[in-house]
């Protein structure tokens, strides 16, 4: 049986000279560790990853107490409660790190000592609401990454109120949470995840994401990911993203996809790429029309990306984005989270786009009998360049 691993916080409040009433708490991990743990600071979604030890974690001091929690991969880790001051002179807490297989006779042990504030023990990977994410693609690899100035929007529109749903959308935008935090290194607080947006919700999330990223002076990468209906116009072959409160007959309510390039491509932004699960030819997922007086579908006008703007698409021209149902994902979503999986984000944009662009193209002709073929957008701006960006700055 595996011994256990022991990790000493020490707690010290951090006091300038003249001395006076610290501001701020910090909170000092050490031990050894051999993997990358991810810490979540309270109840504020705050998240931290932690790769090596010691470690020093600063806490407002108006947040104490705090309750620290820990996962990784492969091993089971008690939640703690930092007090607002030491109980004792030596102030320290524990965190224990655990082989799963010895939870049972844990659980059944005295109860701590007042010094190790051990709250349950919890499981290994968190549960996200809608998605499991320990197991298969929807798990997250969690690589330590720190990536302080990189942020992501996430967009998925699934519940429509007038047209089909589009299934497994709030999967997709889940899912891709998870990689963004646990294998692209993404601060919580820096991921943005909202669900079936109305028009004005839509333009003011990327608005408000927008002023965050603007505050960094150019050095901010930004993710922005969609999974929902496109729609075109009929007489314009203009492209737009429905919003949940549109039916796609009046586009005036639709969020054209030329000002939501040119919105990112003018922005001040070290990078940005735009992952787009949707397609704008009329069709839903399944490949019937999104508006059945139509009855055709639409090849829509091409928007240019400006700026240092990628855009990784999931279809050409008037084809359908269908969905994996035996995954329970967006066929190109799931072809994207399975090479960010194997790369550990690693992957060059150059890279991940050439093995999604085949796999979808295959596995669309395999699964569904019908073509799906996504497309890559650049600003002009990038040439060849953009193939050797990563999304793991």
């Amino acid at each position: 049986m595996k011994s256990l691993n022991l990790f000493i916080a020490i707690i010290m409040l951090a006091v300038s000279f003249p001395a006076f009433a610290a501001k701020t708490v910090k909170i000092k991990l050490t031990g050894s560790v051999k993997e990358p743990i991810m810490m979540t600071v309270g109840t504020s979604g705050r998240t931290e990853v932690i790769s090596s030890l010691p470690y020093v974690l600063e806490v407002p001091k108006n947040e104490m107490p705090v309750h620290l929690s820990f996962v990784s991969d492969n091993f089971v880790y008690y939640d703690i409660n930092v007090p607002k001051k030491p109980v004792d002179t030596t102030g320290h807490v524990y965190l224990l790190k655990i082989d799963e297989s010895e939870t049972a006779r844990l659980m059944t042990r005295t109860a701590p000592t007042v010094t190790e504030f051990v709250n349950t023990p919890q499981k290994s990977a968190s549960k996200v609401k809608g998605i499991d994410v320990t197991h298969g693609v929807n798990k997250a690899p969690l690589t330590g990454s720190k990536n302080e100035k990189s942020f992501a929007l996430i967009i998925s529109n699934e519940e429509y109120e007038y047209v089909s749903k589009v299934d497994n959308a709030c999967n997709d935008g889940l899912a891709l949470k998870e990689y963004c935090i646990r294998t692209l290194g993404m601060p919580g607080e820096n991921v943005m995840y909202l669900s079936n947006l109305s028009y004005g919700k839509m333009r003011k999330a990327i608005n408000d994401m927008l002023s965050i990223t603007e505050l960094l002076n150019g050095e901010a990468n930004l993710l922005v990911y969609y999974a929902g209906h496109g729609i075109p116009d009929n007489k314009t072959k203009g492209a737009y993203l429905l919003p949940v409160d549109a039916d796609g007959k009046d586009t005036d309510i639709c969020f054209p996809l030329d000002e939501f390039y040119n919105k990112l491509g003018s922005a001040n932004l070290k990078q940005c790429v735009v992952l787009l699960d949707a397609c704008f030819s009329g069709a839903n997922r399944d490949g019937d029309m999104l508006v059945a007086a139509r009855g055709v579908k639409i090849k829509p006008k091409e928007s240019q990306p400006t700026g240092n703007l990628v855009v990784l698409s999931a279809t050409s021209g008037d084809e359908a984005a269908y969905s994996h149902d035996q995954e329970s994902h967006g066929l190109f979503t799931y072809y994207l989270l399975k090479k960010l999986q194997e790369s550990e984000g690693k992957a060059s944009l150059g890279e991940l786009s050439k093995y999604v662009t085949e796999q979808v193209a295959l596995q669309s002709r395999r699964i569904n009998g019908q073509a799906q073929t996504p497309t890559v957008h650049i600003s002009t701006d990038l040439t060849d360049k953009w193939k050797s960006l990563k999304l793991n700055k």
